[in-house]
């Protein structure tokens, strides 16, 4: 445990040591700074001097001669020529540059020249020839939980289900509408279509699902972007938030996994508009007194049920891509908040990457 002072409010901090290195929040102030790594001194000893080799009893001191160098030691150079190229000292031959072994079935006298260091490729793992990396970056995922939730509530003004005739849709409906029991009619198409519109008189709601879903997906975006505007704010300022906003990234998944469970449950079950085509094919006095009819015979209850599929097809009820949008992107929010909470206390280590070997 170390014991370090918050640069933001100035009061000391208690850091374990498993920290040091990394972004820590002051407990004061909830401020997040660089806890600065531990430091670990090491001693390099010099190394001892090499003894001279011992004067032999019959040499005086008179006798010893120096040795003859090889050549002439090099002459000092004085400030004014320092910046000159060195001369080489007389019968001075550089080293030929070491070459490498031909390759297998090359002709006679071929030599290639060794490759130099800054040339040098790194080694790929046996069997593998190329390789292509992804970098996570944090500065990027920190974005996203925001970005995706604002694009789920977005998606929710268009329409995530529909009856269409030739590609174009004759009813549709969205989330909005589904709460307040709405449809879109298109009636130059209504006529051409030739079914019943009976069910549109007994479109049932779905508030009880969809509006939670609704608030929930509202503060979940909220709170991610106040995560990213107001990250500079001392949230002392806002006693409400000042627990909980330490948690905020926690919150935040929490809501935008909630609001995804509800309308995937939703989803299962049917919107209004499914429902009431659903139940008036159902309800059906024909189909209804055959049912009734067919009671105890599994293969006169197989041919009704082949007869309201039948009616089912007229309608062509489709789900539409807005819906398959918002929920990619809530499920993504959801997966980027969660990531980004490791890569923020990462400090100042590399992105993680993602390497495929092929």
């Amino acid at each position: 445990m170390i014991k370090l002072i918050c640069p933001k409010c100035m009061k000391p901090v208690p850091v374990p040591d498993d920290f040091t290195g990394t972004e820590v929040t002051c407990p004061n102030c909830m401020k997040t700074f660089d806890a600065p790594a531990r430091y670990t001194p090491a001693v390099i000893a010099d190394p001892a001097p090499a003894a001279p080799p011992p004067i032999p009893a019959s040499q005086t001191p008179a006798a010893i001669v120096p040795p003859t160098l090889p050549f002439a030691p090099e002459p000092r150079m004085s400030p004014e020529t320092a910046s000159d190229k060195p001369v080489p000292p007389p019968g001075f031959v550089p080293p030929s540059p070491p070459v490498a072994p031909p390759p297998h079935g090359a002709p006679p006298g071929l030599v290639l020249a060794a490759s130099t260091p800054s040339a040098a490729v790194p080694e790929l793992p046996g069997g593998y020839t190329h390789a292509y990396g992804i970098t996570i970056s944090p500065k990027v995922i920190i974005w996203l939980p925001a970005v995706l939730l604002t694009i789920t509530l977005f998606c929710t003004f268009f329409r995530w289900t529909g009856s269409y005739l030739g590609g174009h849709p004759v009813y549709s409906q969205s989330l909005w509408q589904a709460v307040f029991a709405g449809v879109s009619r298109n009636f130059a198409l209504e006529k051409s279509m030739q079914v019943s519109t009976a069910w549109l008189n007994n479109i049932p709601s779905d508030w009880l699902l969809l509006v939670p879903s609704f608030f929930l997906l509202m503060f979940a975006a909220g709170i991610a972007w106040a995560d990213r505007g107001f990250r500079g704010v001392d949230p002392q300022r806002f006693p409400p938030i000042t627990r909980i906003w330490p948690w905020r990234k926690a919150l935040i998944g929490a809501l935008a996994s909630l609001a995804f469970l509800l309308i995937n449950i939703q989803s299962l079950k049917g919107f209004g508009m499914e429902r009431a085509i659903r139940d008036m094919v159902r309800e059906n006095s024909e189909l209804t007194k055959a049912r009734e009819n067919a009671a105890g015979k599994p293969a006169d209850l197989d041919e009704i049920q082949y007869r309201e599929e039948t009616e089912m097809r007229k309608y062509n009820l489709e789900r539409t891509g807005w819906q398959d949008l918002a929920l990619t992107c809530n499920l993504l929010a959801i997966v980027t908040v969660f990531l980004s909470i490791p890569l923020e206390k990462r400090g100042n280590k590399p992105p993680p990457k993602i390497v495929l070997h092929y």
